[in-house]
């Protein structure tokens, strides 16, 4: 009997000891798990940081490509202005100009080419120039009776176009290429008259 008892009490003693193993396997588990539970809220903690700190980055960089941009748009935005008001006031002031003057401008740069229209069947084509223009240039071209002046509808601009009857030139004067050959040769100065010196 005392032999069983032995047992019993060996048998007791060895599950005490793994009841005692078993907790302090549970308990280094979940001191285990606490930990890993610890070190994964730190790196989740570190990976949110990270992104946090490349969206500042990116926001950064975008914020400074913005600033960067400004200045050449603003640049942009002021030429295109200027250019659109320094077209205006030359269209505007050549309106106004007394269309004689204006009509006796066109005559004088059609002279320079006199001979090439008289010796052609040519049109010089007028639109928006004052009778008396018109009578300058039939008489400019009265010894050539294959050169005519006609009144244009098609026209669009003031001024006179030479079309001989084969094509083989053109000669157009008109306020539309007075206006691009004065942006052409005279922006600077005409810019600086306008807007004042931007220097």
């Amino acid at each position: 009997m005392e032999e069983i008892r032995g047992i019993e009490a060996l048998a007791q003693e060895i599950l005490d000891d793994a009841r005692k193993r078993a907790d302090r396997i549970l308990r280094k588990a979940e001191e285990d798990a606490r930990v890993v539970e610890a070190q994964a809220d730190q790196k989740i903690q570190q990976a949110l940081e990270a992104l946090e700190r490349e969206y500042q980055t990116k926001r950064e960089a975008a914020a400074r490509a913005m600033r960067a941009h400004l200045p050449l748009e603003q640049q942009r935005l002021d030429i295109e202005y200027r250019d659109a008001a320094l077209r205006k006031a030359l269209q505007d002031a050549l309106a106004a100009v007394d269309p004689r003057l204006f009509g006796a401008w066109c005559v004088r740069r059609l002279r320079r080419a006199a001979e090439l229209v008289r010796s052609s069947v040519a049109n010089v084509m007028v639109c928006g120039l004052d009778a008396s223009t018109e009578q300058d240039l039939r008489a400019l071209f009265t010894d050539s009776p294959s050169v005519s002046v006609e009144v244009s509808t098609s026209m669009k601009s003031r001024g006179l176009s030479v079309k001989p009857s084969d094509d083989s030139y053109h000669i157009s004067i008109t306020q539309d290429e007075l206006v691009a050959w004065l942006l052409d040769e005279k922006r600077g100065e005409l810019g600086a008259a306008l807007f004042g010196s931007t220097q």
